[in-house]
Parts: C-alpha cells; structure tokens; sequence
C-alpha cells in the first residue's frame, strides 16, 4: 500500500512538471546566465583573394584593414554587380572588391556585391609599386597604395614587388586607395647572342624597350609577338621574335651582324693627319663597321676639318681639299660651290659640298673651323634619359649564386653591389636550371644605401610532376 502511495505521488510531480512547461521553447544555460545564439547578418568591402570550389571556401581581405575572412560558398548565395542586377561567378574577377554579407554565426555567405565605392583601371603599364612610401606609380601617375594591397599573377598571389614594368596590369582602387593588382598581360626575357658588332648600340623590343646593347644581357619584355630592332652608329637591322610568359627567348644576332668596310680619304694636302671619333687613324684608310663616324682633317697652315662620314659598302672613298689659312680672308664671301672641286669614285653616290673650301664624297659632310671646340658630333643613336646617379649603392644579398641583371644589364653575382640611380629598376635573378625571377625595385636619392634579400629560386626539377 505505501509503495502504491509512493508511485502515485512520482507520477503526480512528473505530470504537473509536464503541464507547467512552455511547448517548443528551448532555453540554454552557461553557467548561471542564458545564453542567447547570435544569427547576425554583416557586410564588409573586402578584396576577393581565393575561391576553392571543391572546398567552397571564398577568401577576402578586408579594404579598410586588411583583415582576413575565410566565407562558406554555397549555391544559395547571391552575386550583383554594384546596380543590383544579377551577374555569375565568372564576372568577378581576382582582385574585385565587392560589398560581402555574411552570417558571424555561421560565416556563411549571403550575398556578393560589386562595390559602387570602387573603381577599377584596365591596360595599365609601367606599373611600380613603392612599398616603403605606400604609393604606386604607372605611367606617370602617382596613387596610394594599402599595407595590405593584393596582387594577383594566373589567379596566384604574388608580392606586389615581383610585378614588372612590362607587365600590363589592372589596377583596382576603393575610396581612391589602391588595393590589389592583377596581371593582364605577364613578361618574358629576351637574351642575345652573337651580338658583339651592335656592343654599345641600341636595342628594341616591344612597345618600349629600349636599352643600351651590352656584352651579357637579359631583357624583360611583356609576352607577344614583336619585330627587335638593333642598331648601331648609323646601322640598323631586325628580327622577329615571340616572348612568351616567365621564358627565356634566346635570338641569335649573328645573321644580321654589322658587315666592314673602308674608307679611303683623298687629301690635300696629302701630310694630313685624319681623326676618326676621336681616334688618329694610321695613313688616310680607315676600316670599321658600316655607320655613321665623325671624322676631323688637320694640317700644318690649313684651317681644320670637321664632318661625318658613313661606310655603306665594303669600299668607300672620299676627297677633301682642305683651305690653307692665308686664303681664308678671300674665301669669306664666296659662294659654297665657288671653292670646291668636284671628283669622282668608282660608285658615285651623294656628292656634297661642304662649306669653307672643301670637298666630301658620298655622305660625307662637314666643315673647316680653327677652334677644336667649334665642332659640332654628327647625331647617332638615341640617348635613353637616366635616372640622378648617388654616390650610394645597392646591394642584392640573395639568391646568393644568381646572376644578377638590372635593367637588363648583368651586374654579377649575388651578393653584388652597384651603383644607386633614382628611379624605378628591374632586377633579374638567373641561374642555370632555375627559374628566372624579377622584381621592381624603388631607388631614392635618400643618402642611404639599399640592401635587397630575395626568395631562393625554384628549380625546374621541382615543376616536373
């Protein structure tokens, strides 16, 4: 009877326990306090960084700070350009900023938006970033640039340091500040052989490449097609040539080298002494490549030559009657033509008459002065501008090994220092079975010295699967 009693009372508690409940309700409880899940929407402006559709994982980096988010893609998620409408995946690009909502519960994706506060450049050169400063620079513009700017080559990540100044770049801005960079168009590098005849000439390459020709150089140059343009001292050739991404395109100038000729000069009187660039030659026959020279004819009581001279052919031959200094009053007034003396070569070509009583055969020309410093050099190639040189240098630590180029010029092997030139530089890394690696440099006129440390270099056995 009791244990009746007692069963009766434990089913009337666990009944009235039931009944007092609230139906559906689930409250939670830490410790003493309820605890209340957060199901908050949040939007940022972020920098679409990495989109793993195996893993559906969307990766942004946050404009104004720079922070991180690692968001769940699902097919739910709503992607708009910046006036509302419906666009897909494909129409976001690396790089994009967009406005992200998201749940901070969950960190699920809501909705991707195109940011109408950004703004983006396209086909963009010359691009150098100034990282120390926070600015960039392209084309003669000058933009800041974020600590936390992203730059993107083939949908990797890069250092925003490792783009070159050949490359054509897009640049993506949000309220005026620079926040990543994508790479359009990537380079390649351009070395030439059997080229010592164009050493100390010019080469072209490209939309413009210009540099000077050294013995041992390698040349970054934006991927594409193109006609190189070599010259020297008046002579000019070319060759087509295809650059292609991140490859070493090697062109052998032996084909096209500068031929030799001679020039022969026919003096009076015959006890001149004739200068070519700067040099005395030995008797009146000068042989060297075909181009444009400068040529100076003195003699003991006769008014001093200055011209130019160019070799076109294997033989070249020229007269110069130089003008003795007691006819130099009589000849004042006279017509160009009245005191000179017309010959003739085996191939006449071009004869001009040069002024102050000489006479010059095919393309020279020139005239007699008595002061050395009156003479005038005959133009020859283009003079690339160049930056202010410091009395300071710049060091490139490592790779330790590598050849190391600036601006295409080989300066030696790291660790090797040089002279600091303000101003933006590209330096290439190469070594034999690596990959060849560049990076834009910023030089200022700061008094100090720069030192550079670089990543190793990745072998090619590495990229074999």
């Amino acid at each position: 009877m009791r244990k009746n009693m007692i069963l009766t009372v434990m089913l009337f508690l666990l009944m009235f326990a039931w009944g007092c409940g609230d139906s559906g309700e689930v409250k939670v409880y830490d410790v003493s306090d309820e605890a209340v899940s957060s199901h908050e929407e949040v939007t940022i402006t972020a920098v679409i960084s990495q989109r793993d559709l195996e893993q559906n994982i969307f990766s942004f980096i946050e404009c104004t700070n720079g922070t991180p988010y690692d968001l769940i893609y699902h097919g739910g998620v709503g992607i708009y350009n910046a006036y509302g409408d419906v666009i897909t995946l494909s129409d976001l690009a690396d790089g994009s900023v967009v406005d992200v909502c998201f749940y901070s519960d969950t960190m699920k994706l809501v909705s991707i938006t195109k940011s109408g506060s950004a703004y983006t450049k396209d086909s963009v050169t010359k691009f150098a970033a100034d990282v120390a400063n926070g600015k960039a620079k392209y084309k003669g513009t000058t933009c800041l640039m974020a600590e936390h700017v992203v730059a993107f080559d083939k949908g990797s990540i890069i250092d925003v340091t490792e783009i070159n100044l050949e490359d054509q770049v897009t640049l993506n801005f949000y309220n005026d500040v620079l926040v990543s960079v994508n790479i359009e168009l990537g380079h390649g590098y351009v070395r030439l052989t059997n080229h010592d005849t164009y050493i100390g000439g010019m080469v072209e390459i490209g939309y413009d490449v210009i540099v000077p020709v050294t013995s041992d150089m390698l040349i970054a140059v934006r991927e594409g097609s193109y006609t190189l343009r070599i010259n020297k001292n008046g002579f000019s050739n070319s060759k087509p040539v295809v650059v292609t991404r991140d490859n070493e395109t090697t062109v052998n100038i032996g084909d096209i080298a500068i031929p030799t000729g001679t020039a022969t000069f026919t003096i009076t009187p015959t006890d001149a002494v004739v200068y070519v660039n700067g040099d005395k030659i030995a008797g009146h026959t000068y042989t060297g490549l075909y181009g444009n020279y400068d040529v100076k004819i003195e003699a003991d009581g006769y008014k001093t030559f200055n011209g130019g001279f160019s070799i076109s052919k294997t033989v070249n031959t020229f007269t110069v009657n130089l003008v003795a200094l007691e006819d130099e009053d009589d000849d004042e007034d006279e017509e160009d033509d009245s005191s000179t003396t017309e010959s003739t070569t085996e191939e006449p070509e071009t004869n001009v008459s040069s002024t102050e009583g000489t006479t010059t055969e095919e393309s020279t020309t020139g005239e007699s002065t008595t002061e050395d410093e009156g003479e005038e050099a005959t133009p020859t190639d283009a003079e690339i501008p160049t930056g202010e040189v410091t009395s300071n240098k710049i060091t490139i630590k490592t790779p330790v090994g590598a050849s190391v180029y600036v601006d295409g010029e080989y300066v030696g092997i790291a660790p090797v220092s040089f002279t600091k030139v303000v101003g933006a530089h590209t330096i290439t890394l190469y070594k034999s079975g690596y990959l060849i690696k560049s990076y834009t440099i910023q030089a200022a006129n700061d008094g100090k010295d720069d030192e550079y440390s670089f990543a190793d270099l990745t072998s090619l056995l590495d990229l074999v699967e």
